[in-house]
């Protein structure tokens, strides 16, 4: 136990190697950890039954890091209950065929669904392994061991066979639980360095808006406000590279280093002819996690975005400058949307406010550790009125500060129930620089009450109301919210259960201002005045400060009832007034002692300009209630329920329906272009003050747009400022010239195209592009063509192989063809000009002229049976094609003439990824069968490589194109149906860049 005492201890003492979460990253809304190096990391090398295998010389059946991961799971995972060896085997190699394409699994399971039998394919080999005989985790690893020595013996070349020992580690801890995560080098370096509440850069926050790299905001006193840096600014440049089309993280990591390092930035602002070079000097940024104002009545107002190393004085520092303005009668303390962070941070704030007893008590390996954490009788703000805000996005540790002060009956908590993560991570670190964070502990808060899974309740819940012409939320936000309870293997605590009974004392619904709703930014960091909005939950905590004076939970509820029920009153009218200029009566009603329950006739439909409804169109969706009885209705609504997200969780008011009277509620429903062709049921659920009738329901079909499909060819265009010899040089500026063509079934919308650096692995861009995203014409029909023009300027370090990546996609549809390039940097010196020369074919009846000057395998954009070539380079003939462009042709094979000739060029059409093609097109989209069989063909004017299916993200269909002719591929799939909704997507792959998918929704309804 000693192993397991030791990251506890720290955990809830020192603290000092904690880091914040980044909830946005790595998908957990809310945690604490702890980084164990040193003694922790050395005790896992001393016990790791696999050596780390030496650089380059990667052994996949070694297994060094699923190894120390079982280590880890089995000395310190938080309930060994939860550790089902054969489920995390099957979970493993499930998830490992999600990302190796050549690898199919099979999966036998017993009636209690534990893995008996795994067969793994990859590509024609196959071997079937029983897994009965595995009853303990290091059987399980040597099952994994004798599993991956097949794999890696069948597998064709595979470069990232780590990758592939990732997969089957974080598919393991899957069926643990959602918190318990294997983080990848890159994303562990990324958490370290976001979350030390400093690091060196220039103080901007960014993001990307359409297609540019934009200024949000400048943080107050760092190099990028001082120098002048605005919101809306667009940054054109980093250094020596374009910031086209590059990743939001690229471009983080360009301006990140170390503090007294310069960089050059350029910036484009509106009104500005040209960009304008800055010169900045990186410093270090602390990040505050405290954003405060004082409000009317002396009642402060603390923002606490997060908890990292510095929270607690940030929130010592801003009580004392409030002060300085008077002693301060109340705090609000706006812990909202606040995801988590340090634990020890939670525990010194809740520790300022409580005078004694436990604060949180961290319990572990099957509650059978126990450390409470006490609160020391240094809290300095015992005696400071004090109020809570929370929400749903309230997480760990706020929830862990929200329950401390709710449970010493210190603090009025407001707002909405909490997220309800109660569950403590550690980390631990690998040598391969990857970090393993797994749940070792829960929290409870004090009383011993467990928020996990269950979440916190506020003592006022207050409920916004949105009524405008878009959109309707009355009930809808409370009735969905989503929490820790919602998560996939989520953890329960029997202390837990206390907690699923508690309830708000008071719930007040507010008109939300529409104003406050258009505000409203998604993705953007706030800035101070933002983070600290005069709305309705702060006024209502202010107002009840101010009336009721007091330190502890129940007298700021009863002194503040009146304020309490005068505001719910007030809002009450101003929803009821609302709600009346949409013709609902919302007023009270007197229910019917004794009266018989209303009864109804529902008629429930859709209208819009097709039928069925296609993608595209705006479906009007109506709903009238008649009331066929002799008592009325009282408030009544609906919502709607169905598995097509696009109808689904609208919200209908009905109201007041009194007897022999109807009330009809519309909604529009925008469906994309991209929708797909389904069927589902719709159902609309009824609620009220009283009896309501029951659900009513409604078939409600899709039709989806024919889709297109692009094909593309490329040339490159030096004329304007290069030297025009159709190669790339160091330094010189060209264009790409892409012909694109509609070659699918239907027109495109919005196409656009987009030319990007390909880094790599080596992080090196060949060129800095100046125009890398093109809008096409605004719609392509089938059959047509359309030119893009993408410029830019090779680098003058550039390697002779500069890769691209070429896309060109309908924003609309969803549709797109990539496409990898490796454009050739050719010094002039290499370029021999010759006499012209007149080339025919060596062996076919026609030469092929390709468009790049790379291999064989790129596309012909013209042919002829006789040319005319000007010069030689590396082996290849160059071409005058006409329009002042060139094509090339390898010399192997043509043979040279005498004579002159008359060149015949004769363009080619550009080649488009494989198509799919189904032999029943007449396939229905709802079924009750347990299985489909999916026949059809993949074919292409490349090579096939191979062709796989999925359903809802689970692959059940592998074939790799081998016997047969290259550029066709039969297929014949007996498919599984879960029940409900399927998602069937059918993948047919040129080589790993190029791809085409088609994809079926099939419903599965029981019989």
């Amino acid at each position: 136990m000693k192993s397991l005492l030791r990251p506890l201890l720290a955990l809830v003492s020192l603290m000092a190697a904690f880091y914040l979460s980044v909830s946005y990253r790595y998908g957990d809304p809310g945690w604490q950890i702890e980084l164990h190096t040193g003694e922790a990391a050395a005790q896992g090398d001393a016990t790791d039954p696999e050596a780390e295998p030496r650089p380059g010389s990667y052994d996949l059946k070694s297994l060094p890091i699923l190894n120390r991961v079982v280590l880890h799971i089995k000395e310190n995972y938080v309930d060994p209950a939860r550790v089902s060896e054969r489920k995390m085997l099957g979970a493993a190699m499930e998830e490992v065929q999600r990302s190796v394409a050549e690898l199919l699994v099979e999966v036998e399971r017993d009636s209690e669904k534990v893995p008996t039998r795994l067969t793994v394919r990859v590509g024609d080999e196959s071997q079937t392994f029983d897994l009965k005989d595995v009853g303990n985790l290091w059987q399980m690893s040597f099952k994994f061991k004798d599993i991956f020595r097949f794999v890696q013996t069948a597998l064709p070349k595979h470069e990232a066979l780590r990758d592939i020992e990732y997969a089957a580690i974080n598919g393991m801890l899957s069926t643990l639980d959602p918190h318990s995560v294997l983080l990848r080098p890159e994303d562990y370096r990324e958490m370290k360095l976001s979350t030390r509440g400093k690091f060196g850069g220039l103080g901007i926050v960014i993001s990307i808006r359409d297609g540019h790299l934009t200024v949000v905001n400048p943080i107050e006193d760092t190099p990028a406000s001082r120098a002048g840096i605005k919101p809306g600014d667009r940054i054109v440049q980093i250094g020596l590279d374009s910031t086209v089309n590059m990743a939001l993280s690229d471009a983080v990591d360009l301006m990140r280093g170390e503090p007294g390092t310069p960089i050059d930035i350029w910036v484009q602002r509106e009104g500005w002819e040209k960009p304008r070079k800055f010169r900045l000097e990186r410093a270090d940024i602390k990040v505050k996690s405290v954003a405060f104002r004082q409000l009317p009545g002396r009642i402060g107002l603390v923002k606490l975005r997060n908890f990292q190393h510095t929270s607690a004085d940030e929130l010592d520092a801003a009580l004392a400058k409030m002060e300085k303005k008077g002693k301060l009668k109340g705090l609000i303390l706006d812990m909202r949307g606040n995801p988590g962070g340090l634990l020890d941070q939670a525990i010194k704030i809740s520790d300022r406010f409580i005078e004694s007893g436990p604060l949180v008590t961290t319990v572990g390996y099957g509650d059978k550790m126990r450390e409470p954490k006490m609160a020391t009788r240094a809290g300095t703000l015992t005696d400071l009125p004090l109020a809570v805000l929370v929400d749903g996005s309230s997480a760990s540790a706020s929830e862990i500060v929200a329950g401390a002060l709710k449970n010493h009956e210190r603090a009025l908590l407001i707002g909405q129930q909490t997220f309800g993560k109660g569950s403590v991570q550690v980390i631990y670190d690998n040598k391969d620089d990857s970090a393993l964070k797994l749940t070792i502990a829960q929290y409870l808060t004090p009383g011993d009450r467990s928020i996990q899974s269950v979440g916190v309740p506020p003592d006022i819940e207050t409920q916004p109301v949105v009524l405008t012409d878009d959109e309707t939320d009355f009930f809808r936000s409370r009735e969905n919210h989503r929490g820790e309870a919602d998560l996939p293997a989520h953890l329960d605590h029997e202390a837990a259960q206390q907690a699923k009974g508690d309830k708000p004392l008071r719930t007040v619904r507010y008109l939300r201002p529409v104003a406050d709703k258009d505000k409203d930014k998604d993705g953007e960091a706030p800035d101070e005045e933002d983070a600290l909005p005069d709305d309705f939950d702060t006024e209502l905590a202010r107002s009840l400060l101010i009336a009721a004076g007091a330190n502890n939970r129940a007298e700021l509820m009863s002194k503040g009832a009146k304020i309490i029920a005068e505001t719910e009153a007030a809002q009450q009218v101003a929803i009821e007034a609302a709600l009346k200029a949409r013709s609902v009566d919302w007023s009270a009603s007197t229910p019917l002692v004794g009266a018989a329950a209303p009864t109804a006739s529902i008629a429930l439909s859709t209208e819009g300009p097709h039928t069925p409804a296609q993608a595209g169109d705006t479906v009007k969706l109506t709903a009238t209630v008649t009331n066929t009885g002799a008592t009325p209705f009282a408030r009544l609504r609906a919502t709607t329920k169905s598995e097509n997200d696009w109808f689904d969780g609208y919200e209908l008011l009905f109201g007041n329906v009194p007897p022999g009277e109807s009330r009809t509620w519309s909604v529009n429903v925008k469906l994309p272009k991209s929708a797909l062709s389904r069927r589902d049921e719709l159902t609309l659920n009824f609620a009220g003050e009283g009896p309501v009738p029951p659900p009513a329901t409604l078939k409600v079909s899709v039709e989806q747009l024919p889709r297109p499909r692009f094909a593309m060819h490329w040339r490159v265009d030096d004329r304007a400022s290069g030297n025009g010899d159709g190669l790339l040089q160091a330094g010189e500026e060209a264009e790409i010239v892409v012909t694109a063509q509609n070659v699918g079934e239907g027109q495109a919308y919005g196409l656009v195209g987009t030319l990007r650096d390909d880094p790599g692995e080596e992080g090196v861009r060949g060129l800095f592009i100046r125009r890398g995203r093109v809008r096409a014409d605004d719609t392509l029909a089938v059959s047509a063509q359309t030119e893009m023009r993408f410029g830019f300027t090779v680098k003058s370090d550039a390697k002779e192989a500069v890769p691209v990546v070429l896309t060109v996609m309908d924003t609309e549809i969803r549709e797109a063809t990539s496409e990898k390039l490796l454009l050739q940097v050719v010094p002039a010196s290499r370029v021999a000009k010759t006499a012209p020369v007149t080339l025919a074919p060596r062996l076919d009846a026609r030469m092929l002229l390709r468009g790049l000057f790379k291999s064989p395998e790129d596309p012909a954009v013209a042919t002829a049976t006789v040319a005319r070539a000007d010069a030689l380079v590396d082996g290849w003939y160059r071409v005058p094609t006409g329009d002042g462009l060139y094509a090339w042709v390898n010399a192997q094979e043509v043979l040279v003439r005498e004579g002159e000739g008359v060149a015949d060029l004769q363009a080619v059409p550009p080649k488009g990824p494989p198509i799919i093609q189904l032999t029943d097109r007449a396939m229905d989209s709802e079924t009750h069968d347990e299985a489909l069989t999916l026949n059809g063909e993949v074919l292409s004017e490349k090579v096939i490589k191979d062709m796989l299916i999925f359903v809802n993200n689970k692959k059940v269909f592998f074939k790799t194109n081998s016997g047969g002719p290259l550029e066709r591929l039969r297929f014949s799939a007996r498919v599984p149906l879960e029940k409900g909704v399927n998602r069937i997507t059918l993948v047919a792959r040129q080589d790993e860049e190029a791809s085409s998918r088609r994809t079926l929704i099939i419903n599965r309804f029981e019989p």
